[in-house]
């Protein structure tokens, strides 16, 4: 395709010393000398509004500005041929952020408007992606999650506050989210995560644009969702955290990507020790996972992250693609833990 116009985006902003000038912000921020530097920002002054292609060479060429400049321009998203309408709506910010990544913020605004989500899991994570997927006006949300908001969910379930106690997740986190955004359409189910629960979603139709995200701390919730989502060729995300460790995926994609349990990766073989089995029983039963509002919304980052290459059809950089990928919230770490499609998987394989 041939560009015809191009513009100076809303992204471009520099400074300069007396050797040297900085433009961009970010991964595509860059440094060029000052005699380059003077160049750049002339030819960026003379895109404010819309030039045709023609007109552009034209001014360069008066202005003696190298092709290579308009190339390192572009590529760094300072000049445009799609120009994101400022708009005062959620819209705007969220194409820019599109664009500051290099995607392509209608193909993203297009898909994840178009689409039902599915939120598994309404506590900390579910909060902070329900917050963040809402903005995009997806044409359905449907709340999932059989709890009701305690006094300890407060320090990270941003959403609930002290007088929301005792009322379900998904009712409070409807009502919120469509004070925010009032042209949602959304549904809920009070039960928790099970095969059986997803089978209550109205008007469900196999093959339309579903993406489901999980974000439940049971055993069972990961099999009803990983089994239902694969019976109905639906994309799901796992989303949560180990203690210090925010973690994501994989990203189930149908027929094409691992499921969580590929290569039995949470092991799902009965132990035959019963000795053992008791003694770890017992200690497992006095755990308390702990959520914080720094783990559930790093994770929640990192997944929304992915869901939006997603979106654009990037697949190859999602960073969960047939693996769990973490980041430590410490040091910020990152670990990638492979998860490769077996094709003898009890849940995604062949003989499903």
């Amino acid at each position: 395709m041939i560009i015809m116009k191009l513009k100076r985006s809303f992204l471009a902003t520099g400074g300069y010393s007396n050797e040297v000038g900085i433009l961009g912000l970010g991964t595509k921020q860059f440094k060029l000398p000052k005699k380059e530097f003077k160049q750049a920002i002339i030819l960026l002054n003379y895109l404010n509004e819309e030039k045709s292609i023609e007109l552009i060479h034209n001014y360069m060429l008066k202005k003696k500005i190298p092709e290579s400049m308009l190339k390192k321009l572009i590529d760094a998203n300072l000049i445009v041929s799609k120009d994101i309408e400022k708009t005062d709506d959620m819209d705007f910010k969220n194409k820019l952020y599109s664009q500051a990544i290099s995607l392509d913020p209608d193909i993203v605004s297009h898909k994840l408007h178009n689409m039902t989500i599915i939120i598994a899991g309404c506590g900390g994570i579910g909060n902070f992606l329900g917050y963040a997927l809402s903005t995009y006006t997806p044409e359905k949300l449907i709340l999932i999650d059989g709890d009701k908001i305690e006094r300890s969910n407060l320090n990270r379930q941003f959403l609930f506050k002290n007088t929301d106690i005792g009322d379900y997740k998904v009712n409070v986190l409807k009502r919120e989210l469509n004070l925010r955004n009032p042209k949602l359409n959304i549904s809920t189910i009070n039960k928790y995560v099970t095969e059986e629960t997803f089978a209550e979603i109205k008007n469900f139709k196999q093959n339309d644009n579903y993406l489901a995200i999980l974000s439940g701390d049971s055993m069972e919730a990961v099999k009803g969702t990983t089994n239902f989502c694969v019976k109905n060729e639906i994309p799901f995300l796992n989303v949560g955290y180990l203690n210090d460790i925010s973690v994501v995926g994989p990203f189930y994609i149908p027929n094409e990507t691992s499921c969580p349990f590929c290569g039995n990766a949470l092991s799902l073989d009965e132990n035959k020790d019963s000795y053992t089995t008791n003694i770890l029983d017992e200690i497992n039963s006095r755990y308390e996972a702990p959520s914080s509002f720094t783990n559930n919304s790093l994770a929640a980052s990192i997944a929304m992250s992915d869901i939006l290459q997603y979106a654009n059809g990037n697949i190859e950089n999602i960073k969960s693609l047939n693996s769990r990928f973490g980041v430590d919230n410490v040091s910020f770490k990152t670990y990638t833990i492979q998860v490769p499609k077996d094709k003898s998987c009890k849940f995604c394989g062949e003989n499903k």
